[in-house]
Order: C-alpha cells, then sequence, then structure tokens
C-alpha cells in the first residue's frame, strides 16, 4: 500500500483534506471496511481458542481464566512464547511457526490502521491520516492508501492468516502424538 509522509506544520489539519466531497468514497469503501473487521473478529478467535487447546485439551476454562480481556497483540505473543516453548521441550519446529506469528502481527497492524485512520480527512486518492512518526527533531504525519484494492488485500492476509491456522495446528498436533 502506498503511503505519504508530510512534516507536520503548524497546525496538522492543515496537510489533511478536509475540502473534497469524500462521500461516494466512503460510500464506496465501507462494506469492504467492515468485512475486514469481520474477517479480522474470526482470526482473533481462531487465535484465542487455539492458545486455549494449547494451554488444555481437557477444558478451555484455564484458557478463558488466562486470555479473558488480553489484548491482541499480548495473545500473539502468549501464543508465541508458548507455542515456541513447546517446540524446544520436543526439539522439533512447526515449520509455518515463524510465518504465523509475522502474518498475525502484520494482520494486528493493519487491522489497526484501517480502525484507526482518520476516515474524515481521507482524500479521493484514499489516502487517510493514520499516525505521526518522531523522526529526530520532525513530526511526521503519514497518510496511507486505504482505498478498495488495498482493504481488498489487507482483508485476504487476515484471511490467509485464519486458514494457516489448519496447517499450524494439524503440524503442531503431530510433534505431540508420540
Amino acid at each position: 500500500m502506498k503511503s505519504k509522509k508530510i512534516p507536520l506544520e503548524q497546525f496538522s489539519f492543515l496537510t489533511k483534506n478536509l475540502e473534497d466531497n469524500n462521500e461516494e468514497f466512503l460510500e464506496l469503501i465501507s462494506s469492504h471496511v467492515g468485512h475486514l473487521i469481520f474477517e479480522f473478529n474470526l482470526l482473533e478467535e481462531r487465535l484465542t481458542s487455539f492458545i486455549w487447546l494449547l494451554i488444555s485439551e481437557r477444558s478451555d476454562s484455564k484458557g478463558v481464566l488466562l486470555t479473558h480481556n488480553m489484548t491482541y497483540s499480548a495473545k500473539v505473543d502468549l501464543f508465541n512464547r508458548y507455542s515456541s516453548y513447546m517446540q524446544n521441550i520436543v526439539d522439533k519446529e512447526v515449520s509455518t511457526h515463524k510465518k504465523m506469528i509475522e502474518d498475525l502481527k502484520e494482520s494486528g497492524r493493519l487491522r489497526n490502521m484501517v480502525v484507526h485512520a482518520e476516515w474524515n480527512s481521507v482524500d479521493l486518492e484514499g489516502f487517510a491520516f493514520t499516525k505521526f512518526r518522531f523522526k529526530e527533531n520532525d513530526i511526521i504525519q503519514e497518510f496511507n492508501q486505504l482505498d478498495e484494492n488495498s482493504l481488498i488485500k489487507i482483508r485476504n492476509l487476515i484471511i490467509e492468516t485464519h486458514n494457516l491456522f489448519d496447517e499450524y495446528e494439524e503440524e503442531y498436533s503431530e510433534l505431540f502424538r508420540r
């Protein structure tokens, strides 16, 4: 996805698009944003239930107690640490572990970008303000292009990451079948 980085002027609104009528653009992408959030929620549910399975195959209660009110990134970290630890014990690896963790993190990062974008400032090319970056003695405003194609790519990554759990779970369970 394309991004623009613009140094902060005296006031941040000076570099944000607040003039154009972007209602038609927002109408075009709103269903994509909704589907992306839906797919991300499915991914987080899958991650959470897999953590519960890792913790105990007998009951979800221990996993629920541990993950209740836990953020998505904390769940990714717990999943990574626990799974890595268990793989270390048997001295074998799940071949997709590294990719799974990278894709889970990237899915979360991109979902947050979409959810927290300043949609009221999006221009007709789909560039919306997403964050401030601090470089040396400068403050940079970052705008990312969250157009229809970008949102579809993000959604596809989330779906592919969700689907990777099938392969991961199968390979993980093979490590402990002896």
